[in-house]
C-alpha cells in the first residue's frame, strides 16, 4: 500500500509484557512510500505498519528518532504507527 505524503506516524516502544506499543514521538512519512500492515494487536486507535527508514522524517530530533531513522538505508525497515482510518 502507498501511504499519503506527510502522514504523521509514531515510533514504537517496548512496553508491558515486552509488547511493542506506539510512543509519543512523531515522524512524518515522505512522498510515495510503500508500507505493509503488520498483523499485531493495535495500540489504542493506532495501527502498526512496516516502512523503510528512508521514508521517515522526524518532527523532533531526539535519541528515539535518531534510532528509528538512522541510518536511512533503502533496505532497512522499522515499525511505526499511524492513526486508524474510519
Amino acid at each position: 500500500m502507498i501511504i499519503k505524503e506527510n502522514t504523521v506516524c509514531y515510533t514504537s516502544q517496548r512496553g508491558h509484557k515486552n509488547f511493542i506499543y506506539p510512543s509519543d514521538t512523531k515522524l512524518v512519512i515522505k512522498a510515495n512510500c510503500n508500507a505493509q500492515y503488520v498483523s499485531w494487536v493495535s495500540g489504542g486507535g493506532k495501527i502498526p505498519i512496516k516502512v523503510l527508514k528512508s521514508c521517515l522524517m522526524p518532527l523532533d530530533i531526539n535519541d528515539k528518532t535518531k534510532l528509528d531513522v538512522s541510518p536511512p538505508t533503502k533496505d532497512e525497515y522499522t515499525i511505526v504507527w499511524i492513526e486508524k482510518r474510519v
